[in-house]
């Protein structure tokens, strides 16, 4: 078994390509899709955020019982249960929900799990004096000001840092078998920072490969 599970926080379908939008460009994505299945009627159970998640991990409508809250003693979760079929299982994250109160014990169940600090209002950089909010649109947050004061290059955020991470779990882990891996990304989601060029990451066969695209967001 090798398992790739790759999660994007707040992607809709009618902002994908592969789904017949024709004003946004999502050349990764639809290059995932043309090789695998495009589903046209899913409907979630329970959001957002950490409803969800212990859904996809216990298999069970979260909604049912109660709200936003952490994994459970008595929940039985896919990492544990693959880990009891001899299946070795890593998270590599940005999202930043995982590690605060209300959001426990959904990382403990990997065997290991990388953590990437700076999203929305991620307690990282500490700042007695927070910067001003710069203009903006929709959700900003002081903490986030403080946080940008360290993403000022593309490859110091943590969406970047994320994939980048999870490509060395692979590249590491390329002659191994029994494995599940886990990358899941915060973005898209408010405040939506966005760099005025975009790094493209594709794989090749037995290796893994970087390619800069320098697109240019208007």
């Amino acid at each position: 078994m090798k398992t790739l599970f790759l999660v994007l926080d707040t992607v809709r379908a009618d902002y994908l390509a592969c789904y017949g939008n024709r004003w946004i460009q999502t050349p990764n994505l639809d290059r995932l899709a043309s090789t695998g299945f495009i589903f046209d009627n899913h409907w979630v159970g329970s959001l957002p955020c950490m409803p969800a998640r212990r859904e996809f991990m216990t298999g069970r409508h979260n909604f049912l019982d109660r709200g936003w809250g952490p994994i459970e003693p008595f929940d039985d979760i896919l990492p544990v249960e693959l880990r009891k079929k001899g299946v070795f299982s890593h998270i590599a994250t940005d999202h930043q929900h995982y590690f605060e109160l209300g959001g426990e014990n959904y990382h403990t169940g990997f065997n290991t799990w990388d953590f990437h600090r700076g999203q929305e209002y991620d307690a990282w950089v500490s700042l007695v004096d927070a910067p001003a909010l710069p203009e903006h649109l929709g959700q900003a947050h002081p903490q986030n000001a403080a946080n940008r004061t360290r993403q000022v290059e593309e490859e110091d955020f943590s969406g970047p840092q994320t994939v980048q991470s999870a490509m060395r779990w692979l590249a590491d882990n390329k002659k191994s078998d029994n494995w599940f891996l886990q990358v899941e990304l915060f973005d898209p989601h408010e405040p939506f920072s966005v760099q005025r060029h975009i790094a493209i990451f594709t794989m090749t066969p037995g290796t893994v490969r970087i390619s800069i695209g320098l697109t240019m967001l208007s």
